[in-house]
């Protein structure tokens, strides 16, 4: 259960960091946790990461004026459904949208950074926190072409990483790995009150398989130890799953993810 509770103390503070840089909102209670940016580029953009309700009525009227909020603003969107389930019936809610939904699960994953090994960086890697003009660029390039993300999404994410930078304290550390002088990997480390978490772990496809994501992801996490966390969560990625299980890091609990991306589907 510590575990659970780290996991998602990271995870609401991941998204209210993203809800602030992007001058959004994020809403919170003891039955629901959501936020909007307002931006319609991705759906990582505008979610609900948390619901509890006891009764079908119940979460009636808890999800009802959400979803309706981003159907009327053609907000795409995912919604979260964490085991166990607080809102029973929320799987079969959302299905009865008759909304195309995308659908897929996301280990949630911790580890103690206690015993670390050292990192052994390939041969021609640097590892930098970003920080300059260029640290940026290259941190911002490798995103869009690691992840996929459409082209619409590159102005949003560019404001969230200024935006980030900006901030002081800063919550977050973005990193950029560089072989030979060329950027080809990244990885964000988030300072959260009771783990750190670790996102934005991506490499570009021309250098993956040779132990860039290990030496990030690690370094990451000797970083996180040394401004005294014991404990590192993150949410694995179906490629990143076999990386971070290599890397000592256990399944805590599943996520089961439902995700309209707007209008452009044909609505």
């Amino acid at each position: 259960m510590k575990h659970i509770q780290a996991f998602e103390d990271n995870i609401l503070a991941h998204y209210r960091g993203i809800a602030r840089h992007l001058g959004g909102q994020f809403i919170e209670n003891a039955q629901v946790a959501w936020f909007t940016t307002g931006r319609r580029s991705l759906l990582r953009f505008n979610a609900v990461l948390r619901t509890i309700a006891g009764s079908p009525e119940e979460l009636r009227r808890l999800a009802d004026p959400i979803l309706e909020l981003f159907l009327s603003r053609k907000l795409p969107f995912f919604w979260a459904v964490w085991p166990p389930d607080g809102a029973p019936g929320l799987a079969d809610y959302l299905s009865a949208t008759g909304l195309p939904l995308l659908h897929f699960s996301a280990p949630a994953m911790a580890r103690r950074l206690d015993d670390l090994p050292d990192v052994a960086l390939p041969d021609g890697v640097e590892i930098a926190r970003v920080q300059t003009a260029q640290d940026q660029a290259d941190w911002l390039a490798i995103h869009m072409i690691g992840f996929a993300d459409p082209a619409a999404a590159r102005p949003d994410f560019a404001q969230y990483l200024a935006n980030s930078l900006a901030e002081s304290p800063q919550e977050v550390e973005h990193y950029v790995a560089r072989w030979r002088g060329e950027p080809c990997a990244i990885a964000t480390l988030l300072a959260a009150p009771l783990a750190a978490g670790i996102y934005h772990v991506t490499t570009l496809p021309a250098y993956r398989g040779r132990g860039l994501g290990n030496a990030l992801t690690l370094a990451v996490m000797h970083s996180a130890r040394r401004a005294g966390y014991t404990e590192a969560t993150l949410l694995a990625t179906p490629s990143g799953y076999p990386l971070y299980q290599r890397l000592g890091f256990e399944t805590v609990a599943t996520a089961e993810l439902f995700g309209w991306q707007g209008a452009g589907d044909g609505e």
